[in-house]
């Protein structure tokens, strides 16, 4: 039986972690990943890989700005 199948069967992420040797916070996004399979949610799976730029490039010192604190396009 896989994580989501006990989920269903009314036993909580304690038992389940138990039962399978696993942490809560991994049976959780386990039941979460089964989930969304199965509504056919495939954005997680789409985006598991990609990078996280939080800063795709860098400002040089002087450069002007909105008042929202972005870089203006230069045209």
């Amino acid at each position: 039986m896989n994580a989501l199948e006990l989920f269903r069967t009314g036993r909580d992420y304690i038992e389940i972690a138990a039962i399978l040797g696993m942490s809560e916070p991994s049976v959780e996004s386990e039941i979460h990943r089964l989930r969304s399979a199965e509504r056919g949610d495939t954005a997680q799976q789409d985006h598991a890989g990609a990078e996280i730029r939080r800063f795709p490039h860098r400002i040089r010192p002087g450069t002007p700005v909105n008042f929202a604190g972005g870089q203006r396009r230069q045209v």
